[in-house]
């Protein structure tokens, strides 16, 4: 999601004045219609990690899946008003701690069971805007915590470890192994830290991409990271010490608000504000591209490679990574989806929308649940190994369903 909207029209009122009107976009065409019928994986959808939800959609694939169950119905654990919009989407200790951040520059350690602080850290730099940023919590227990244009280390206790200036916003970081952390910011800039470095931690390299960048990072794990800048996706090849960008893929389908989506199989998934979803091989080569309406939400690939997308109809899609195929829809649901979606082992789906309501289906499509939070979301969620659903919503409130 951008840090903020602009429409063309209002774009072009602002250049020309002498304009009285302006002329009325074309009618999108109709979307294609919905699949006779949900056909989910064999497979379970995610993967362990060394904590529930350790990172912005799960893991630095982007995976968005859980392995274990979500909410089945619109229960509501515990509601918990914080200093600002909660923008910067949740994330999952070790422990069950719920780390979440608002726009007032605060970072929260939350007791899973109540949503009382176990500890805060105010980073004295309030943010705006609607970009769901996410902290990162390390193996070992240490939460990375982006604050504007800083990234902040912090002990399991909330102790300040060291604190690493950037060129301009930070966005989530990512890690496989706890060791390298790969983070981008709004500059186009993506930066490998290793953080098990005996003073604490160290920058490999830096490598600006050239552009803009809205999108947080993703990598296979093996050497290769994805950034998206203006409408591009862009591959970078870590060397080490250094890293070279290794291909750039720009389907000029207008500007890219959001972070790719990476499957096992190394197939990358951009969505746009245009008018396609786009999947590139590993080499950069188009692999397929759907028709669909603008997406503010980021793109979540499972481990058994189904694609989800949501977007301004409303309506989550599901996609076979491998051919395009849309295999499931949920939805529509009133309004347009901002909130990235996620899934549990069961294939239940999960995301926010735009109305200020929290949703729940199960992996027939059926609705399972809807729950009025009060306040538009734009924060990613986050499954708890017990069973709840995190979701952070515009009006100051973290609200825990399950």
């Amino acid at each position: 999601m951008a840090l903020s909207r602009f429409s063309a029209c209002a774009a072009a009122l602002v250049a020309v004045s002498a304009l009285a009107s302006c002329a009325a976009p074309a009618a999108a065409p109709p979307p294609p219609a919905p699949p006779a019928k949900i056909v989910l994986p064999a497979g379970a959808p995610g993967t362990p990690s060394w904590a529930p939800w350790p990172s912005a959609l799960h893991d630095a694939r982007h995976s968005g899946a859980s392995t274990a169950d979500g909410p089945t119905n619109g229960a509501v654990r515990w509601r918990r008003k914080l200093e600002g919009a909660v923008t910067p989407g949740p994330v999952v200790g070790a422990d069950g701690t719920i780390f979440v951040a608002s726009n007032g520059g605060v970072l929260h350690a939350l007791n899973p069971v109540d949503g009382t602080d176990r500890w805060t850290y105010d980073s004295g730099t309030p943010s705006g805007g609607d970009l769901s940023i996410s902290p990162l919590v390390l193996p070992d227990g240490t939460v990375l915590f982006p604050a504007d244009n800083r990234l902040i280390a912090l002990s399991s206790t909330g102790q300040q470890l060291w604190s690493e200036p950037f060129a301009a916003q930070v966005t989530s970081p990512v890690t496989v192994d706890g060791k390298r952390v790969y983070v981008g910011d709004s500059s186009g800039t993506v930066t490998a830290l290793d953080v098990s470095a005996p003073d604490g931690h160290r920058v490999a390299w830096h490598v600006n991409v050239g552009t803009t960048s809205y999108g947080s990072v993703v990598t296979d794990g093996k050497g290769r990271i994805y950034t998206t800048a203006n409408s591009a996706l862009v591959a970078l090849a870590d060397q080490g010490a250094s890293a070279r960008v290794a291909w750039r893929s720009d389907p000029h389908d207008d500007i890219t608000e959001v972070s790719a989506g990476l499957a096992p199989d190394g197939t990358a998934l951009l969505g746009t504000n245009g008018s396609n979803e786009w999947a590139y091989r590993p080499d950069g080569t188009l692999l397929w591209k759907a028709p669909r309406v603008i997406t503010y939400s980021s793109p979540a690939v499972t481990a058994t490679g189904l694609a989800y997308v949501a977007d301004h109809s409303g309506v989550v899609h599901g996609f076979d990574v491998r051919t395009g195929a849309e295999t499931a829809r949920y939805g529509p649901v009133p309004g347009q989806i901002w909130s990235s979606t996620i899934v549990d082992r069961a294939y239940r789906l999960y995301f926010g929308g735009q109305n200020g309501h929290a949703y729940g289906f199960d992996g027939d499509g059926r609705q399972l649940f809807d729950v009025d939070l009060g306040g538009p979301v734009d924060s990613y969620p986050a499954l708890t190994a017990d069973g709840a659903l995190v979701i952070g919503s515009g009006n100051g409130f973290v609200t825990a369903i399950g």
